[in-house]
């Protein structure tokens, strides 16, 4: 009962991705907050969310395929 050596690295390259995301995200929601107070403008905190949303959909794609690599019913 092994695992699948390639779909196992395809979902760590998916968390690779992801974890700049997962520290740019915050930081651009931070600086779109601090946007708002000195001149309204909102385009940091949407492109922060945004991205915010890309790194949370490519962790749980990436764990997925890691999962059906360690679990594969074949």
């Amino acid at each position: 009962m092994g695992s699948n050596k390639s779909e196992l690295t395809r979902g760590i390259k998916y968390e690779l991705g992801a974890l700049p995301l997962l520290i740019l995200g915050p930081v651009l929601i931070t600086m779109g907050f601090k946007a708002i107070k000195q001149n309204n403008n909102y385009i940091l905190l949407i492109i922060g969310i945004i991205i915010a949303s890309i790194a949370i959909i490519l962790m749980v794609k990436g764990i997925k395929i890691m999962l059906d690599a360690f679990f594969n019913t074949n």
